[in-house]
């Protein structure tokens, strides 16, 4: 896009440009508008930025009724006094008709690295009517390679369970401006300079596949350096990347796998305020000396030893005497791209709700919560004392969890539990506080106890809440307890399984599971701002492709194990589809086109060598049992009867996906091509899998999950859908009302209920108490979702979380861009709640990117009282239910806008109110109404 450089002085420009430079800045109008949240690749004021051509978003808020932004003008400039002037050295759009506030993609100069630039908005609402938003910031990382100076280095001794301490001494002598560090390692890092932590990040970098991409992450450190002799200092941990199998400590899988020592890299750009720059490197000139981490492993847990701790040692005053030289190593290959996403911490602190000390030296705590993270202690004893800390999720080696009591003792049954601790040894007889620093389990209840087999002298212990942390995006409340508690169960599962990327549990195996991933995300786009996070999970998918086209059931592969089937690998093209449409994202379906191709590619040859290759277009059983799975964790089952069913249907939606983001991107050819190969897969699928008798799907009796797949992937032949959908309905009631779903089924039951008439049935399996039901887990006492209906293994699983999407988009009626009425980008939204009868009340919020959205509704005597928020730049159609056939009069606020079958009109921001299907259609602006419907 061009721009004109409105730094000039005004005398310079041409009459014309004169008059338009004047319009421009001109944005004085008073006018009840906001611009806020303003973000850059989806953060808020971020550092290290290395994407060459950013996009820029911001919401509208406004307390007025139908607020529509006409025009916009962004600037970027060098400085924030440049922009608070109107002026934009570095990209200015002018004055640009449209709507348009998500994505706006960068066509300025191009930008420098380790640069920070400042932006802000101009929106227009009409010529008369507009605002700007306060100046926000970006700070960009290192966008070329060859500015890389900094060299990867570790210890010349190979590292096996230690971490070993990093420094080095460097002068500072000018004023500074500004001081940059970019840091990264293979492996966990902790970064020191003059003695203090850099930043709140822990365990960090995310997880990659190293030799692909390796991230780092950008801090502004200029506060924390001094005129003179300054001291950076590091931590290594084992991480991913030495991860090592050793007898006693847990380690899931084969273990063992190590690709070296981990290795640290750090570079430090300082610039001073006369224009002059230093940097600091990581390389040869460091020093390293062992720590007092003794032990540490992903799975195993991290031993301490407090008496090896080297005092001051990141501070000026440390003494390197007895420092050994770092040696210089390759590094892991993979290219280095900055963390845009937000990193791993301890976002939350839980102190126990129940303690018991039921024998000398054996303390257990209950925290009331199963988390993932880890524990703080404090202690004061004997010098030398070891005391061991370690977590499970349930007391007694029983089934579920319970209230803590008198006589209760730590489960062990389970080896990852049993065999993961940290040992802690004290170094004095004062108080002492530890917490680990590179492993993270989960767990509710911690139990402590010392080497002595005594009481120490003062013990504290909490609970610390580790993941990455994205900030929340939903709220839901309800009349029913049971599913307020499930919500609040499924949000806590999603913050125990998201470390940089989706995993499946977060103590046995901690693995990028894709299949799980994905059946949770549309859930997470709810609950969570996930943008950023997804755009680095696909990124890992695209790393861990393979030659065939094949995408791994675990992205990154590093970590955890290898099960799944087609609906794992099938989560590179959902996941980018969803995010186009939640997130209003073309950029995602552009970058990883090429690569979704090559998946689709590898699913249509598999056909062809699959255990059956006469039939090319149905994908059997493939590699082995583990790599073909079908359903999942089922009621009784791990796994399904007929694996072809669920990934023939996956090889088809994927089709089908493909052909629609083709036509979007304008490969016309491909469109047809894949819309083609649908069709033709669909043929197939209904002629193997079909039986027109019965109308069910791969088995001889009923299938939950097939029938579903077949019904919300409108593969059901012409004139049988009805008998199809029937068959899931007398299933379910012949059940006791309880599905007989796994993790995919599970996804689409609820949705396939409500649009098929089936409401008051849909309500009744989400209220469900008893086995198999969400409400039988809470009912035994569960915080968060369980990996299986019976309540067995592990008990921090995201995967059947997708429930909330019935809550948000049918109970509450905030439909996403997912079930065809709420416009991409949210940019008109569809609310239509489905109320069932014994619910009395739903409380709703959606954070779209256009901005709030809310639907709180309440069921009153003779009366249906419905409030909504709809954002401003957005639109809204808002389906009431009526009560019953009676003709209904209609307020809203003080207004009456229905009345004898007719819309009275003259209502600020409604545009239009007619009847439908048993709903009365009210055609919304922004702003906030309050709905009540009368008998």
């Amino acid at each position: 896009m061009n721009y004109i450089d409105l730094s000039l002085p005004i005398r310079k420009l041409t009459p014309v440009f004169a008059f338009l430079f004047l319009f421009l800045t001109a944005c004085d109008a008073p006018v009840s508008l906001k611009i806020d949240s303003l973000t850059v690749e989806y953060c808020s004021n971020p550092w290290g930025v290395d994407v060459p051509q950013p996009r820029f978003s911001w919401k509208l808020n406004s307390e007025q009724r139908g607020v529509s932004q006409s025009a916009f003008r962004l600037i970027i400039g060098e400085s924030r006094e440049e922009v608070e002037k109107k002026n934009g050295s570095v990209w200015d759009t002018g004055k640009i008709s449209g709507s348009q506030t998500v994505n706006l993609e960068y066509t300025g100069l191009p930008l420098l690295s380790n640069k920070k630039y400042y932006w802000r908005v101009c929106t227009w609402l009409d010529e008369d009517k507009f605002a700007w938003s306060d100046p926000a910031m970006f700070h960009t990382g290192i966008l070329n390679e060859t500015e890389w100076q900094a060299k990867w280095i570790t210890t010349q001794e190979e590292i096996v369970h230690s971490s070993p301490l990093l420094g080095k001494r460097f002068q500072v002598e000018k004023e500074i401006e500004q001081a940059v560090a970019f840091v990264t390692a293979c492996g966990y890092y902790e970064f020191f300079l003059n003695g203090r932590k850099v930043g709140d990040h822990v365990l960090d970098p995310g997880i990659t596949d190293y030799n692909k991409t390796i991230i780092y992450s950008t801090y502004d450190v200029g506060e924390m350096l001094k005129k003179g002799a300054n001291v950076a200092g590091a931590m290594l941990g084992n991480g991913a990347w030495n991860m090592r199998k050793v007898e006693g400590r847990w380690s899931w899988g084969g273990g063992g796998a190590t690709f070296g020592n981990p290795a640290f890299l750090m570079q430090l750009m300082i610039t001073y305020t006369d224009g002059s720059q230093d940097v600091i490197i990581s390389d040869d000139t460091w020093k390293t000396k062992p720590g007092p981490i003794t032990f540490n492993n992903i799975y195993g847990g991290e031993d301490y030893d407090a008496r090896k701790e080297v005092a001051d040692w990141a501070s000026t005053g440390f003494d390197d005497g007895t420092w050994q030289p770092v040696t210089v190593s390759e590094g892991p290959g993979g290219t280095l791209k900055s963390q845009l996403m937000p990193a791993i911490k301890v976002t939350k602190t839980i102190q126990p709700v129940k303690e018991i000390n039921p024998e000398p030296g054996v303390f257990l705590y209950d925290l009331g919560q199963n988390i993932a993270g880890w524990w703080k202690v404090e202690v004061k004893g004997a010098p030398g004392l070891v005391i061991r800390i370690r977590g499970a999720e349930t007391l007694n080696d029983s089934l579920f969890p319970k209230p803590l009591e008198e006589g209760d003792r730590l489960s062990t049954k389970y080896k990852y539990h049993a065999q993961t601790w940290t040992d802690y040894t004290l170094k004095s007889n004062e108080t002492e506080t530890y917490e680990p620093r590179f492993f993270y389990t989960g767990f509710r209840y911690i139990e402590v106890t010392t080497g002595d087999n005594k009481n120490p002298e003062h013990l504290k212990v909490e609970g610390r809440v580790v993941r990455s942390a994205i900030e929340r995006n939903g709220t839901f409340a309800s009349s029913d307890t049971l599913l307020n508690q499930v919500f609040r169960a499924g949000v806590w599962s999603q913050k125990g399984n998201t470390h940089s990327y989706p995993t499946d549990c977060p103590h046995r195996e901690k693995g990028a599971y894709n299949g799980d991933g994905q059946v949770i995300a549309e859930t997470s786009m709810h609950d969570f701002q996930m943008a950023s996070f997804y755009t680095k999970w696909l990124n890992d998918m695209r790393g861990a492709q393979e030659d065939s086209g094949r995408i791994p059931n675990t992205s990154p592969t590093l970590v955890g194990g290898m099960g799944g089937g087609v609906a794992w690998g099938s989560a590179y093209i959902l996941i980018p589809w969803w995010m186009h449409h939640y997130y209003n994202d073309t950029r995602v379906l552009k970058e990883h086109y090429p690569n979704m191709k090559e998946y689709l590619y590898y699913l249509k040859n598999l056909g062809s060598k699959d255990e059956d290759p006469s039939e090319p277009f149905i994908i059997d059983n493939f590699d082995g049992y583990w790599y073909s799975l079908g359903e999942w964790c089922a009621p009784g089952q791990n796994d399904c009867p007929n694996h072809a069913v669920v990934n023939t249907f996956y090889y088809y939606f994927n089709s089908v996906l493909l052909s629609k983001i083709a036509g979007i991107l304008g490969h016309s050819e491909d469109s047809d091509y894949y819309r083609a190969l649908a069709d033709t897969v669909k043929h197939n699928f209904n002629r193997k899998f079909f039986d027109p008798e019965t109308a069910l799907y791969g088995t001889e009796e009923t299938y939950q999950t097939y029938q579903l797949l077949a019904l919300v992937g409108d593969l059901v032949p012409e004139g049988y859908r009805e008998k199809v959908f029937q068959t899931v309905v007398k299933d379910i009631k012949e059940r006791g009302n309880h599905l007989n779903t796994g993790i995919i089924g599970t996804k689409y039951l609820w949705p396939v209920l409500v649009m098929g008439g089936e409401n008051e049935l849909a309500y009744r399996v989400a209220a469900q108490t008893t086995y198999p039901s969400f409400g039988y887990w809470i009912n035994n006492n569960s915080t968060t979702l369980i990996e299986k209906w019976s309540g067995e293994h592990s008990h921090n699983h995201q995967m059947f979380g997708s429930i909330t999407e019935y809550f948000y988009k049918f109970l509450a009626g905030i439909q996403s861009p997912m079930e065809g009425n709420t416009e991409k980008g949210y940019q008109n939204i569809h609310i239509e709640p489905y109320v069932p009868h014994e619910l009395k009340f739903v409380n709703a919020t959606v954070e779209t990117v256009a901005g709030t959205v809310a639907s709180n509704w309440k069921q009153e005597p003779g009366s249906f009282v419905h409030q909504v928020s709809i954002p401003a730049n957005t639109t809204a159609t808002l389906a009431i239910p009526l009560l019953g056939d009676k003709d209904v009069i209609v307020w809203e606020g003080e207004s009456k806008i229905w009345e004898n079958n007719r819309f009275n009109g003259n209502v600020a921001g409604i545009s239009d109110v007619k009847t439908e299907n048993g709903r009365l259609q009210v055609f919304l602006g922004s702003g906030e109404y309050r709905f009540r419907v009368e008998n």
